[in-house]
């Protein structure tokens, strides 16, 4: 566990924006700690972490209030993560497009996922959440898309991904399919129906897929 997640979680529910980026901001500023490590070890944590209560509807409004300052977070982390690729010093040819399912809302993990593979080298485009299939289709027909990675949060939301992608491998066969996600993890060995070529389950399997290495700052 980050020596630092604690106090960014009671921070969080405070539900103060302002004082969880300064927070966060100044981790990157005077601790030395990279991007991913901010985002496995910190952001992702504090998302899946939240203790629920009796009522279903608070449980939800704080859940969107959560993430919705853990997005601001990752939006002011680009910089980071530009300065991260540029000193890597790799740019690869193949552009990946990241986005979430039809009716899949939650779309941060997805947004971190797209600052790691442009950590990566890769050109990365965020599509977003909620995405239909047509439009997916009308993206892959109008660009070179080398990689679709779709994360997946809610398992209510598989039967959709199994079918999104097989309207991939019908119209782009070449195109690899990557998967990912909370659903993921819950899924187990079933994972093997969705048919994808690639399943991440964590940013080091994410990393090795490009054939490179993270080392934990902590």
């Amino acid at each position: 566990m980050h020596p630092k997640l604690e106090q960014f979680i009671q921070i969080l529910e405070t539900e103060s924006r302002a004082d969880a980026l300064a927070f966060i901001m100044d981790i990157y500023q005077h601790d030395g700690t990279s991007f991913i490590d901010v985002y496995e070890h910190l952001l992702t944590p504090a998302l899946n972490q939240m203790v629920p209560t009796d009522n279903e509807n608070i449980d939800i409004w704080n859940e969107h209030i959560r993430t919705s300052i853990v997005k601001t977070i990752v939006e002011n982390s680009y910089p980071y993560v530009v300065q991260a690729r540029r000193e890597r010093g790799i740019d690869r040819s193949e552009t990946i497009a990241i986005l979430t399912p039809p009716e899949e809302f939650h779309s941060v993990g997805a947004r971190m996922v797209k600052d790691v593979f442009t950590y990566l080298g890769y050109h990365s485009v965020f599509v977003g959440g909620n995405t239909p299939l047509r439009v997916l289709q009308a993206g892959m027909a109008g660009r070179r898309i080398d990689y679709v990675a779709i994360s997946i949060s809610n398992p209510y939301h598989l039967i959709s991904t199994r079918d999104m992608i097989r309207v991939i491998r019908e119209q782009s066969p070449d195109v690899k399919i990557i998967v990912g996600g909370n659903a993921i993890q819950r899924l187990g060995d079933k994972v093997a129906a969705l048919e994808a070529d690639h399943v991440l389950r964590n940013i080091d399997e994410l990393v090795a897929l490009a054939g490179g290495h993270h080392e934990t700052g902590l």
